[in-house]
């Protein structure tokens, strides 16, 4: 049980320490699988236990049964145990999941971000892309270098604004 429970606390600290990997993930996955057969070991013990110690069996001295007591409350703090370990397992999965929704939300924040900003220069060069012949900023002399800067200014202006948001 030490055991587990030791490797329970390295799964933590590899969660809460560092970016989570399908390591990880795997190695939740293999202690559930071994709690859950430890389950299946120790719990039909707690029911024979609590029998012997309470059946009158002439193969079973007198002397003898209060040792079965004994092994009786180790069983139950043994089931106990495990018990505890599979629920606070179940609590670092979802605390893991949560994670991993919050480092993917950041994702998509920057993509989504970056996405605005690439749009404008996007929209501008499709609009001149299209080779309209009337259009008034094509035969003004400062028309290119206004249209230019306008874009760049529009995307500078939503970089800042990502930025200050923590977006970028």
């Amino acid at each position: 049980m030490e055991e587990l429970e030791d490797k329970l606390e390295a799964i933590e600290e590899k969660i809460f320490g560092e970016s989570t990997n399908r390591e990880t993930t795997g190695e939740m996955y293999e202690l559930k699988r071994t709690l859950l057969e430890m389950k299946r070991a120790v719990s039909p013990l707690t029911e024979i236990c609590n029998r012997l110690m309470r059946l009158d069996l002439p193969l079973i001295r007198e002397d003898i049964r209060p040792y079965y007591r004994d092994v009786s409350d180790h069983v139950s703090r043994i089931n106990e145990r495990v018990d505890t370990m599979r629920e606070l397992l179940s609590t670092v999965l979802d605390a893991n999941l949560s994670l991993i929704s919050v480092s993917q939300s950041e994702a998509m924040k920057k993509l989504a971000a970056w996405a605005a900003i690439i749009a404008v220069p996007t929209m501008v060069a499709g609009i001149y892309g299209m080779n309209f012949q009337f259009m008034p900023e094509l035969h003004w002399r400062f028309g290119y270098p206004m249209i230019l800067g306008l874009t760049i200014a529009i995307c500078g202006y939503l970089f800042f604004r990502f930025k200050r948001a923590e977006w970028l």
